[in-house]
């Protein structure tokens, strides 16, 4: 029987005055939220951001999904 398994994400923005990339995000992400965080990681542009959230979801997806 498949169990119900919860992703988690967390993203902390803040800015970085005087920098010429002032966007900080740090991520957290897990898709398995039962063992913890498997990654974690600080980026500096939106697009890395962006990135980052397309493949956890893609790998949410992936999981739920299984071997096909």
């Amino acid at each position: 029987m498949a169990r119900d398994r919860t992703a988690l994400m967390i993203i902390r923005a803040w800015v970085e005055e005087g920098s010429s990339e002032p966007l900080r995000a740090g991520i957290r992400c897990t898709t398995d939220a039962s063992v913890g965080f498997r990654r974690t990681l600080t980026v500096a542009r939106t697009e890395d951001v962006h990135a980052v959230l397309g493949e956890w979801l893609a790998a949410v997806v992936g999981d739920a999904q299984g071997p096909g």
